[in-house]
C-alpha cells in the first residue's frame, strides 16, 4: 500500500476515530465538549477530502473507490454528519449521540467508495444501525415504536441486499459493483433484490413506511442522519450503480415506477400534515423520488443533475430539521411569528423551506432545473408528469409553513419559542450560505458536479 493510499483512506479512519473518541468520552464529559471533539476529528476528516480534490485516484484496497464521485459523496456525508452533531441533544441523560452521529458519516464515508458489494452493504448497515441507536435514545413510547419499525424493516433489507448480492455474484462470478452488468436470470433476480434494498434505505414507496414515525417520534438528529447523511450516500451509491445498470430493465423500470410513487405520495400525505416534522417526513420520501426518477431516467446530464440536487437539498433539510429540533414538536401554527422572535431561525425555516420548494433566488431552484432538465432530455414524459404534479402540491405546503413564521404570533407563541445554541446558530448560517449562494452564483456548484460524474 502507497502512502497515496493510506491518505486516501484519512476521511474514513477520522471519523472513525471520531466515533471512539466521543464514545470514550461520553460517560466523562459534557455534550459540548463531546461535540466539539467529535466535531474537530470531522473538521480534519472534510479537510482532507477538500485538500485531495482534483488529484489522481490512489485506491487503497480495490472495493474502495478513491475516484472524484466518492470524494464527493465523502465531502457531503461529512457536512451532513457536522450538521447534525450541532443539534444532537442528550435524550433521557445519554451523551451517546455524537457518537452515534460520528458511526452514521462514516458509513456513509464507506458507502460513497463502496465498489464492492460487500462495502456496499456494510457502508449501509453502519448507518442504518448508529441511526436505530439514535431512534432509541429517548426510551419514550413514539422512540421506541419508530425504533421497532425502522429495526425490523431494517433487517429484512439487509437480509435482500444479502440475497441480492449473492445473485448478482452468482451470475457474473465477482462481487465487484462494476462486472454487476447484464440481463442474465440470475443477474436480473440480483438486481430485482438489491434495488428492494435500496429502495427501503432511500424511503421509497412502498418500502417508506418507517420514515413519518421516524421524523416525528424519535430524536431529531435520527431524522437528520436519514434525511441527509444516509440520503447522500445512497444517491450516490445509487448513482455508481446505475452506470452498471444490473439487471438492465428491471432495474430501470423499479427504479421509475418507485421514485414517481415516492413523489406523488409523498408530496399528496404531506399536504395534510399539521407537524413540521412530520411534513418534512414525508416530503424527503418525495425529494428521494425525484433523484430516483433521475437515475432511472438516465441521459447525459442524469448524474450532474443528481449530484446538484442532492448537494442543494442537504442544507434545506439540516436547516428545517435544526429548527424543529429547538421548537420541539412544532406544529405550523407554533412557527407563527418566529422571524419576530427569534431572526436568525425565522430566515432559516423560510429559506430552507422555499429551497425545497424550488423557488428562487434558492439553490433549490438550481435542483429543480436540473431535476426538470433531466428527465424532458431523456424523454421520460411520465416521470416528468410525476415530478410536476409532485412539485406542485409541494410548493403549497412549503408556502403555507414558510408563511406561517412571518405571520403575527398566537397569543401565547411566546412560551413555545427557543433560543437557539451556539453550535445550533453557526449551522443555520452556514445552512443559509449554502442555500443562498449557488442559487445566486451556481456557476462553481454545477462546475464540480460535472467533473464528479464517472
Amino acid at each position: 500500500m502507497t502512502g497515496a493510499g493510506l491518505i486516501s483512506l484519512a476521511p474514513l479512519a477520522l471519523a472513525g476515530l471520531a466515533a471512539i473518541v466521543a464514545m470514550v468520552m461520553a460517560p466523562l464529559a459534557s455534550l459540548q465538549a463531546i461535540r466539539a471533539v467529535a466535531g474537530a476529528l470531522l473538521v480534519a476528516a472534510l479537510a482532507v477530502v477538500i485538500l485531495r480534490a482534483g488529484s489522481m485516484p490512489a485506491p487503497a484496497y480495490e472495493i474502495l473507490a478513491d475516484d472524484a464521485l466518492a470524494r464527493f459523496g465523502a465531502g457531503l456525508s461529512i457536512l451532513a454528519g457536522l450538521g447534525v452533531l450541532a443539534f444532537v441533544q442528550d435524550d433521557g441523560g445519554a451523551r451517546e449521540g455524537p457518537a452515534l452521529v460520528a458511526i452514521a458519516t462514516a458509513g456513509g464515508v464507506a458507502l460513497s467508495a463502496a465498489n464492492h458489494g460487500a462495502v456496499l452493504i456494510v457502508g449501509l448497515e453502519i448507518t442504518t444501525l448508529a441511526m436505530v441507536a439514535l431512534t432509541l435514545m429517548p426510551r419514550t413510547a413514539m422512540a421506541a415504536e419508530a425504533g421497532y419499525k425502522l429495526f425490523l424493516m431494517a433487517g429484512v433489507s439487509a437480509a435482500t441486499l444479502l440475497l441480492g448480492a449473492a445473485f448478482a455474484f452468482a451470475g457474473t462470478g465477482s462481487l465487484m459493483i462494476d462486472d454487476w452488468g447484464g440481463s442474465t436470470g440470475l443477474v436480473t433476480v440480483g438486481a430485482a433484490l438489491l434495488l428492494a434494498g435500496l429502495a427501503f434505505k432511500f424511503s421509497l414507496v412502498p418500502f417508506h413506511m418507517w420514515v413519518p414515525d421516524l421524523f416525528s417520534g424519535a430524536p431529531v438528529s435520527a431524522a437528520g442522519v436519514a434525511g441527509a447523511v444516509s440520503k447522500a450516500a445512497t444517491a450516490v451509491a445509487l448513482l455508481r450503480l446505475a452506470e452498471t445498470a444490473p439487471g438492465g430493465v428491471i432495474w430501470t423500470l423499479g427504479l421509475g415506477a418507485a421514485g414517481a410513487a415516492a413523489a406523488l405520495l409523498g408530496n399528496i400525505v404531506a399536504l395534510r400534515q399539521e407537524s413540521l416534522a412530520r411534513m418534512l417526513g414525508y416530503s424527503t420520501i418525495a425529494h428521494s423520488g425525484y433523484l430516483a426518477m433521475i437515475l432511472a431516467a438516465g441521459g447525459s446530464i442524469a448524474g450532474e443533475a443528481l449530484l446538484v440536487y442532492i448537494a442543494v437539498y442537504v442544507p434545506a433539510i439540516l436547516a428545517a430539521l435544526c429548527i424543529a429540533s429547538a421548537l420541539g414538536g412544532a406544529t405550523r401554527t407554533d412557527l407563527r411569528g418566529l422571524i419576530r422572535s427569534s431572526p436568525l431561525a425565522g430566515a432559516a425555516i423560510g429559506l430552507a423551506l422555499v429551497s425545497m420548494a424550488g423557488l428562487p433566488p434558492t439553490s433549490g431552484f438550481i435542483g429543480k432545473v436540473y431535476l426538470f432538465s433531466a428527465l424532458a432530455q431523456a424523454e421520460a414524459w411520465i416521470l416528468l408528469a410525476a415530478a410536476a404534479i409532485g412539485a406542485a402540491v409541494a410548493f403549497y405546503y412549503y408556502l403555507r409553513f414558510a408563511l406561517a413564521a412571518f405571520a403575527a404570533p398566537e397569543p401565547d407563541a411566546a412560551e413555545r419559542m427557543h433560543v437557539t445554541s451556539g453550535a445550533e446558530k453557526a449551522m443555520l448560517i452556514v445552512a443559509l450560505a449554502l442555500l443562498l449562494l449557488p442559487g445566486l452564483y451556481p456557476e462553481p456548484l454545477l462546475a464540480l458536479a460535472a467533473g464528479v460524474v464517472p
